[in-house]
Protein backbone atom coordinates (compact mmCIF):
# COMPACT_ATOMS: atom_id res chain seq x y z
CA UNK A 1 0.00 0.00 0.00
CA UNK A 2 1.58 3.20 -0.70
CA UNK A 3 2.01 5.55 1.71
CA UNK A 4 1.53 8.59 -0.67
CA UNK A 5 -1.85 7.41 -1.42
CA UNK A 6 -2.64 7.29 2.40
CA UNK A 7 -1.20 10.69 2.68
CA UNK A 8 -3.61 12.04 -0.07
CA UNK A 9 -6.33 10.36 1.71
CA UNK A 10 -5.95 11.62 4.96
CA UNK A 11 -6.02 15.24 3.82
CA UNK A 12 -8.98 14.81 1.53
CA UNK A 13 -10.47 13.82 4.52
CA UNK A 14 -9.91 16.41 6.79
CA UNK A 15 -10.61 19.40 3.63
CA UNK A 16 -13.63 17.73 2.17
CA UNK A 17 -12.39 18.76 -1.17
CA UNK A 18 -9.89 17.41 -3.81
CA UNK A 19 -8.97 20.25 -4.96
CA UNK A 20 -8.19 22.16 -2.03
CA UNK A 21 -6.48 18.88 -1.12
CA UNK A 22 -4.41 19.03 -4.29
CA UNK A 23 -3.20 22.60 -3.20
CA UNK A 24 -2.31 21.13 0.58
CA UNK A 25 0.00 18.52 -1.19
CA UNK A 26 1.74 20.56 -4.21
CA UNK A 27 0.09 17.99 -6.27
CA UNK A 28 -2.19 18.16 -9.48
CA UNK A 29 -6.21 17.63 -9.06
CA UNK A 30 -5.96 14.49 -11.31
CA UNK A 31 -3.21 13.09 -8.90
CA UNK A 32 -5.28 13.20 -6.09
CA UNK A 33 -8.00 11.15 -7.82
CA UNK A 34 -6.18 8.84 -8.88
CA UNK A 35 -4.35 8.11 -5.23
CA UNK A 36 -8.06 7.64 -4.27
CA UNK A 37 -9.08 5.67 -6.71
CA UNK A 38 -6.06 3.21 -6.20
CA UNK A 39 -6.87 3.22 -2.48
CA UNK A 40 -10.27 2.00 -3.10
CA UNK A 41 -8.99 -0.27 -5.36
CA UNK A 42 -6.35 -1.97 -3.54
CA UNK A 43 -8.83 -1.70 -0.47
CA UNK A 44 -11.88 -2.77 -2.35
CA UNK A 45 -14.02 -0.27 -0.60
CA UNK A 46 -15.37 3.18 -1.98
CA UNK A 47 -13.76 5.62 1.01
CA UNK A 48 -15.71 8.86 -0.09
CA UNK A 49 -19.25 9.89 -1.66
CA UNK A 50 -18.60 12.27 -4.11
CA UNK A 51 -21.24 15.68 -5.10
CA UNK A 52 -19.67 17.77 -7.02
CA UNK A 53 -16.76 19.20 -5.40
CA UNK A 54 -17.46 18.22 -2.54
CA UNK A 55 -16.59 14.69 -0.65
CA UNK A 56 -17.73 12.81 2.20
CA UNK A 57 -15.92 10.00 4.09
CA UNK A 58 -18.54 6.89 3.80
CA UNK A 59 -18.91 4.73 6.93
CA UNK A 60 -15.95 2.46 6.00
CA UNK A 61 -13.89 5.59 4.78
CA UNK A 62 -14.39 7.05 8.52
CA UNK A 63 -12.92 3.34 10.14
CA UNK A 64 -10.33 3.31 7.57
CA UNK A 65 -9.01 6.52 8.15
CA UNK A 66 -8.10 5.74 12.03
CA UNK A 67 -6.07 3.04 10.61
CA UNK A 68 -4.54 4.66 7.89
CA UNK A 69 -3.15 7.63 10.15
CA UNK A 70 -1.70 4.91 12.17
CA UNK A 71 0.30 3.11 9.67
CA UNK A 72 2.13 6.85 8.53
CA UNK A 73 2.28 7.57 12.08
CA UNK A 74 4.47 4.64 12.50
CA UNK A 75 6.23 4.90 8.73
CA UNK A 76 7.45 8.67 9.93
CA UNK A 77 8.30 7.38 13.39
CA UNK A 78 10.68 4.37 11.27
CA UNK A 79 11.77 7.15 8.81
CA UNK A 80 13.21 9.63 11.82
CA UNK A 81 14.83 6.57 13.68
CA UNK A 82 16.49 5.62 10.79
CA UNK A 83 17.51 9.65 9.96
CA UNK A 84 18.52 9.41 13.49
CA UNK A 85 21.34 6.90 12.83
CA UNK A 86 22.21 8.28 9.96
CA UNK A 87 23.14 11.60 11.81
CA UNK A 88 25.16 9.33 14.16
CA UNK A 89 22.79 9.20 17.07
CA UNK A 90 21.83 6.19 19.50
CA UNK A 91 19.64 7.92 21.83
CA UNK A 92 17.19 11.03 22.23
CA UNK A 93 16.91 13.62 24.69
CA UNK A 94 13.74 15.65 25.59
CA UNK A 95 13.51 18.41 27.10
CA UNK A 96 10.79 20.66 28.47
CA UNK A 97 12.16 24.00 29.09
CA UNK A 98 10.67 27.55 30.59
CA UNK A 99 11.39 30.67 28.14
CA UNK A 100 13.34 32.22 30.96
CA UNK A 101 15.70 29.35 31.35
CA UNK A 102 16.08 28.66 27.71
CA UNK A 103 17.17 32.33 27.20
CA UNK A 104 19.64 32.36 29.78
CA UNK A 105 21.81 29.40 30.80
CA UNK A 106 19.98 27.07 28.32
CA UNK A 107 22.15 27.18 25.28
CA UNK A 108 25.25 27.46 27.51
CA UNK A 109 24.26 23.90 29.00
CA UNK A 110 23.61 22.09 26.01
CA UNK A 111 26.35 22.80 24.00
CA UNK A 112 28.52 21.68 26.57
CA UNK A 113 26.39 18.20 26.90
CA UNK A 114 26.23 17.76 23.05
CA UNK A 115 30.13 17.79 23.04
CA UNK A 116 30.45 15.44 25.78
CA UNK A 117 27.46 13.22 24.24
CA UNK A 118 27.24 13.71 20.48
CA UNK A 119 25.80 10.17 20.14
CA UNK A 120 22.51 11.77 21.87
CA UNK A 121 20.20 14.23 19.78
CA UNK A 122 18.51 17.03 22.45
CA UNK A 123 14.97 18.08 21.45
CA UNK A 124 13.74 21.25 23.36
CA UNK A 125 9.96 22.18 24.30
CA UNK A 126 9.95 25.39 25.22
CA UNK A 127 6.56 25.51 27.57
CA UNK A 128 5.68 27.90 29.92
CA UNK A 129 6.60 26.54 33.47
CA UNK A 130 3.27 25.56 34.83
CA UNK A 131 2.88 23.28 31.76
CA UNK A 132 6.49 21.56 32.61
CA UNK A 133 5.03 18.65 35.18
CA UNK A 134 2.52 17.68 32.37
CA UNK A 135 5.27 17.25 29.91
CA UNK A 136 6.94 14.78 31.95
CA UNK A 137 4.13 13.09 33.44
CA UNK A 138 2.75 11.98 30.07
CA UNK A 139 6.29 11.42 28.55
CA UNK A 140 6.38 14.06 26.45
CA UNK A 141 9.55 14.96 27.61
CA UNK A 142 12.44 13.16 29.89
CA UNK A 143 13.55 15.78 31.71
CA UNK A 144 12.11 19.70 32.51
CA UNK A 145 13.98 22.55 33.75
CA UNK A 146 11.45 25.11 35.29
CA UNK A 147 11.35 28.37 37.45
CA UNK A 148 8.53 26.99 39.29
CA UNK A 149 8.27 24.22 42.14
CA UNK A 150 5.93 20.92 41.86
CA UNK A 151 4.74 18.95 44.58
CA UNK A 152 3.04 16.65 42.18
CA UNK A 153 2.71 12.74 42.69
CA UNK A 154 5.35 10.59 40.56
CA UNK A 155 7.34 13.36 40.12
CA UNK A 156 10.74 14.76 41.77
CA UNK A 157 11.49 18.86 42.00
CA UNK A 158 15.03 19.35 42.79
CA UNK A 159 16.35 22.55 43.33
CA UNK A 160 19.41 23.59 41.66
CA UNK A 161 20.22 26.91 41.90
CA UNK A 162 18.95 30.64 43.41
CA UNK A 163 19.56 33.93 41.92
CA UNK A 164 19.09 37.21 43.37
CA UNK A 165 16.17 39.28 41.41
CA UNK A 166 16.95 43.00 40.41
CA UNK A 167 14.87 46.18 40.01
CA UNK A 168 15.72 47.10 36.30
CA UNK A 169 14.82 50.21 34.39
CA UNK A 170 15.18 51.60 30.91
CA UNK A 171 19.01 53.69 30.97
CA UNK A 172 18.24 57.56 31.43
CA UNK A 173 20.56 58.68 29.22
CA UNK A 174 22.90 59.66 32.09
CA UNK A 175 26.52 58.86 31.75
CA UNK A 176 27.21 56.25 34.82
CA UNK A 177 30.40 58.41 36.10
CA UNK A 178 29.04 60.67 37.15
CA UNK A 179 25.33 59.99 37.47
CA UNK A 180 23.74 59.49 41.05
CA UNK A 181 21.93 55.80 41.45
CA UNK A 182 18.71 55.58 39.50
CA UNK A 183 16.41 55.38 42.83
CA UNK A 184 13.10 53.23 42.62
CA UNK A 185 10.98 56.35 43.87
CA UNK A 186 12.25 58.43 41.16
CA UNK A 187 11.35 55.25 38.61
CA UNK A 188 7.92 54.68 40.26
CA UNK A 189 6.67 58.13 39.58
CA UNK A 190 6.71 57.95 35.89
CA UNK A 191 6.83 54.34 34.97
CA UNK A 192 4.54 51.72 34.95
CA UNK A 193 5.76 48.17 37.24
CA UNK A 194 5.58 45.76 34.86
CA UNK A 195 4.14 42.32 36.78
CA UNK A 196 3.49 38.75 36.41
CA UNK A 197 6.42 37.49 33.72
CA UNK A 198 7.66 35.54 36.14
CA UNK A 199 5.50 32.16 37.82
CA UNK A 200 6.53 32.21 41.12
CA UNK A 201 7.46 35.25 43.26
CA UNK A 202 4.89 38.11 42.02
CA UNK A 203 2.68 37.98 44.71
CA UNK A 204 5.47 38.76 47.49
CA UNK A 205 7.14 41.28 45.63
CA UNK A 206 3.58 43.20 44.93
CA UNK A 207 2.76 43.25 48.48
CA UNK A 208 5.71 44.78 49.44
CA UNK A 209 5.94 47.14 46.91
CA UNK A 210 2.39 48.12 47.77
CA UNK A 211 3.09 48.89 51.05
CA UNK A 212 6.09 50.75 50.76
CA UNK A 213 5.02 52.50 48.12
CA UNK A 214 1.14 52.52 47.45
CA UNK A 215 0.72 54.78 44.56
CA UNK A 216 2.43 52.36 42.45
CA UNK A 217 0.85 51.40 39.09
CA UNK A 218 1.41 48.09 37.63
CA UNK A 219 0.56 46.48 33.76
CA UNK A 220 0.61 42.86 33.49
CA UNK A 221 2.70 41.16 30.61
CA UNK A 222 2.97 37.32 30.70
CA UNK A 223 6.27 36.87 28.56
CA UNK A 224 9.34 38.28 30.02
CA UNK A 225 10.87 39.23 26.20
CA UNK A 226 7.83 41.19 26.08
CA UNK A 227 8.35 42.67 29.45
CA UNK A 228 12.10 43.31 28.29
CA UNK A 229 11.40 45.30 25.23
CA UNK A 230 8.67 48.03 27.45
CA UNK A 231 11.31 48.19 29.71
CA UNK A 232 14.07 49.63 26.51
CA UNK A 233 10.99 51.59 25.47
CA UNK A 234 11.05 53.34 28.56
CA UNK A 235 7.32 52.16 29.40
CA UNK A 236 7.68 50.43 32.87
CA UNK A 237 10.10 49.06 35.13
CA UNK A 238 10.31 45.16 36.43
CA UNK A 239 11.93 43.10 39.11
CA UNK A 240 13.75 40.18 37.01
CA UNK A 241 16.45 37.19 37.57
CA UNK A 242 19.67 38.42 37.32
CA UNK A 243 20.70 36.07 34.38
CA UNK A 244 17.71 37.25 32.67
CA UNK A 245 18.97 40.86 32.50
CA UNK A 246 22.93 40.42 32.23
CA UNK A 247 23.20 41.12 29.00
CA UNK A 248 21.10 44.41 28.58
CA UNK A 249 23.05 45.53 31.70
CA UNK A 250 26.35 45.37 30.19
CA UNK A 251 25.30 46.50 27.13
CA UNK A 252 23.73 50.00 28.44
CA UNK A 253 19.92 49.03 27.82
CA UNK A 254 18.79 49.01 30.76
CA UNK A 255 19.92 50.09 34.69
CA UNK A 256 19.66 48.64 37.75
CA UNK A 257 17.75 50.33 40.14
CA UNK A 258 18.59 50.98 43.94
CA UNK A 259 16.07 50.00 46.09
CA UNK A 260 16.32 50.42 50.37
CA UNK A 261 17.10 47.04 52.18
CA UNK A 262 13.92 46.79 53.08
CA UNK A 263 12.95 45.87 50.41
CA UNK A 264 14.31 42.51 50.80
CA UNK A 265 13.65 40.99 47.30
CA UNK A 266 12.79 37.10 47.99
CA UNK A 267 15.52 34.91 45.52
CA UNK A 268 14.52 33.30 42.12
CA UNK A 269 14.93 29.34 41.98
CA UNK A 270 15.06 27.25 39.06
CA UNK A 271 14.37 23.62 39.37
CA UNK A 272 14.61 19.83 37.68
CA UNK A 273 11.65 17.95 37.15
CA UNK A 274 11.67 14.20 35.96
CA UNK A 275 9.75 11.21 36.70
CA UNK A 276 10.18 8.96 39.83
CA UNK A 277 12.76 6.21 39.21
CA UNK A 278 13.72 7.09 35.35
CA UNK A 279 17.33 8.16 34.95
CA UNK A 280 17.40 9.18 30.95
CA UNK A 281 18.25 12.76 31.72
CA UNK A 282 20.93 11.76 34.29
CA UNK A 283 24.02 12.58 32.63
CA UNK A 284 22.46 16.10 31.47
CA UNK A 285 21.64 16.25 34.90
CA UNK A 286 24.99 15.80 35.73
CA UNK A 287 26.56 18.35 33.24
CA UNK A 288 23.71 21.27 34.26
CA UNK A 289 25.09 20.64 37.81
CA UNK A 290 28.38 20.45 37.11
CA UNK A 291 28.47 24.19 35.18
CA UNK A 292 26.34 25.75 37.76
Amino acid sequence: MNISWLKTFITAAACENFHQTAELLYLSQPTVTVHIKQLEKETGIELFQRKGRVVRLTTAGRTFLHHAKSIVLEVEKGQKKMEQFRQGYKKTLTLAVSPLIASSYLPYWVNTYTKENPEVEVMIKVVESNIISECIEHGRADLGLSRMKTNQLGLTCEKLYSEPLMVVASHDGREEENAAPLELEEVIESNYLITHNHPEYWEEVLLKMKSLYPSTKTMRISQVHVTKRFIEEGIGFSVLPQSIVRRELAEGRMLEVFTEKKMNLPYSATYLVQRDGLTEGKTFENVVKRLI
